[in-house]
């Protein structure tokens, strides 16, 4: 119910938004999407991955080439980009995923590091660090409220499909993992299967992501699949907390404002985000959406416990 009323919220607000404002709320949502990928990973499968720029990148070029090279409408892209980002985290999981902890990560990262080199250097393909350019979406996709309401649509159902997957077999399999992995497989559970299949997951999300902020910004340059790209996701996670299922999608929009207000006011942009990190690690370790968990609790038991008072 809450998760319908928020949604109903963001459709109402889109025509009060402005054109900079539905920009802004458009790179939100992606960037949403983008951090609750890389949270399927790490709190419901207890990954840690430092290479979610690799999926997010491959689903942007995909796009890109599609429509400058093929000629593809910008929706028709879409699946296209999932595909070919699921497609890539299934190459990558394959040789990640039997290694464990920081051997994973790092893994991860070098992998994403390479797909950038290869971006980076191979100009009659992706042109270089000149990137592809002019990829405005054709038609009333190319204006900023119905391309707000398209992702809107697509964040909406990827919550759908992340919180029913959080509530299947396969999701508490997952969980399982995470907290003992050989007493799960004891049980029966393919481990190596269960975390593939998660790792295929949150790459297609976050490709669909990528195909969706390179249209938004209309090109796509190497820096999509640079190291500070994953960043991005994990940062968000940590700020709004991975323990709740919308926390990421939370910390990705408030560190996407606060950027956006202190790089209008100073260069230090990184001072600050350091010390934001510093401050929530210490004294907030779960979260914005933890914070906001508690105070609902608190506020429902003092309503109960008025009433039985009453």
């Amino acid at each position: 119910m809450r998760l319908a009323l928020l949604f109903l919220l963001l459709l109402v607000l889109g025509p009060a938004l402005g054109e900079y404002g539905l920009k802004l709320a458009s790179e939100a949502l992606i960037l949403g999407l983008y951090a609750m990928a890389f949270n399927l990973l790490f709190h419901q499968a207890g990954l840690l991955s430092f290479g979610q720029a690799a999926f997010f990148g491959v689903g942007a070029y995909a796009m890109a080439l599609l429509v400058s090279r093929a000629g593809w409408p910008f929706l028709a892209t879409l699946p296209a980009a999932l595909l070919a980002s699921a497609l890539a985290a299934l190459v990558i999981g394959f040789l990640s995923i039997r290694l464990s902890r920081i051997y994973f990560t790092m893994l991860t990262l070098a992998f994403a590091q390479l797909l950038y080199a290869v971006a980076h250097k191979w100009y009659a393909f992706t042109g270089g660090d000149n990137g592809i350019t002019d990829l405005r979406p054709s038609g009333l996709l190319g204006e900023s409220l119905p391309f707000y309401y398209l992702t809107l649509g697509v964040f909406a159902l990827v919550v759908g499909f992340l919180a029913g997957l959080a509530r299947s077999p396969f999701g508490y399999a997952l969980r399982g993992l995470r907290d003992n992995r050989a007493r799960a497989e004891s049980t029966g559970i393919d481990g190596f299967r269960h975390l593939l299949l998660a790792f295929v997951v949150s790459g297609a999300i976050s490709g669909l992501a990528g195909a969706l902020q390179g249209a938004l910004q209309r090109s796509v340059f190497p820096d999509y699949l640079f190291w500070t790209r994953s960043a991005e996701a994990i940062i968000s996670t940590i700020l709004g907390g991975s323990g709740t299922f919308l926390g990421p999608a939370v910390g990705g929009a408030v560190f996407l404002f606060l950027r956006v207000l202190v790089q209008a006011k100073t260069e230090y942009w990184p001072f600050f985000l350091g010390l934001l990190l510093l401050l929530m690690v210490l004294f907030f370790p779960r979260g914005l959406g933890g914070i906001f968990t508690e105070a609902g609790r608190r506020w429902s038991t003092g309503v109960r416990g008025g009433a039985a008072r009453g």
